[in-house]
């Protein structure tokens, strides 16, 4: 079986686990830049253009859509799928996935709880909504931000006036999102085929309040409960994706899905797990191909 991991940062460490797990399964995993490789659409269909890192064709590839050409990567995955690859994460899920309205408006309507969100694009109309309806503090977010870049707590009216015309006069699309008091402390929880397979309780470094392990933050093993693990695994599925991260604040209430990530960093969870992940994303990529 022919494995191929498409992605525009080659060179990350997350690429190298992944190759190193696949070798210790039994297969060769090839790393391929995309940004290297197009895709042609035509009256004849979708296909990749011929590259030599493309022979022999994938069996099964994974895709690693990070914040860096996205659209380019996802349309080379379109023309690998066409020519007969398998992939445990589409496209459209990934497109999904990336997108935190898309993200909530699908969780939100199979009833799963996420945190009150607002879209919106006039910052004034905006912010008198959010104002409104989520009280202060509120987050703001760009919509495909990742590792809690363009993540901002407003705490008054003046500052998310501000935040929110910056940013629609750079054409930043955003949401607006209700505040989760305990949201310093997330677990993220590393669903593969259906099923837990790593999580973490993630903690905001001092003087952050976001928390996240790109960003300084603290990372230990946890077990989720029945309830936690059960709703990680239900976003996973209602958003189509064969593996992905799903980022879980405990609330008083009980706990509320606050992201789901595509293309999940793994590093953390292993080093606070012992869980060789890598190994698992391949061996679900693999199943999901055998199917």
């Amino acid at each position: 079986m022919n494995l191929l991991l498409l992605t525009a940062r080659p060179e990350l460490t997350t690429n190298s686990r992944l190759a190193e797990a696949a070798a210790a399964l039994g297969f060769r995993l090839s790393v391929v830049d995309t940004n290297l490789v197009s895709a042609i659409a035509s009256v004849d269909g979708v296909r990749p253009v011929e590259h030599a890192t493309l022979e022999p064709f994938p069996d099964v590839v994974i895709a690693r859509v990070g914040n860096w050409r996205p659209e380019s990567t996802l349309a080379v995955l379109e023309a690998l799928i066409a020519g007969g690859a398998t992939t445990p994460n589409l496209p459209a899920a990934i497109r999904l996935g990336r997108d935190h309205w898309s993200t909530i408006r699908v969780l939100a309507s199979c009833g799963l709880p996420v945190p009150t969100t607002i879209a919106g694009a006039d910052p004034e109309a905006l912010a008198a909504v959010a104002v409104d309806r989520l009280g202060l503090p509120v987050v703001v977010k760009q919509r495909r931000s990742r590792m809690g870049v363009g993540v901002i707590c407003c705490a008054t009216r003046d500052h998310l006036d501000a935040v929110l015309d910056s940013l629609w006069r750079i054409g930043d699309e955003v949401i607006v999102q209700q505040w989760l008091p305990k949201g310093s402390s997330t677990v993220r929880v590393l669903v593969v085929g259906g099923a837990v397979v790593a999580a973490a309780r993630v903690s905001a470094a001092d003087g952050e309040w976001r928390s996240n392990a790109a960003r300084s933050g603290s990372a230990e093993a946890s077990r989720p409960s029945n309830g936690e693990a059960q709703l990680a695994v239900s976003a996973a599925e209602a958003l189509g994706l064969g593996h992905c991260g799903v980022d879980l604040v405990l609330e008083a209430a009980g706990p509320v899905v606050l992201e789901v990530n595509p293309t999940p960093g793994f590093l953390h969870l292993e080093r606070a797990t012992g869980v060789d992940v890598a190994r698992e994303i391949i061996r679900g990529a693999i199943a999901a191909r055998r199917v």
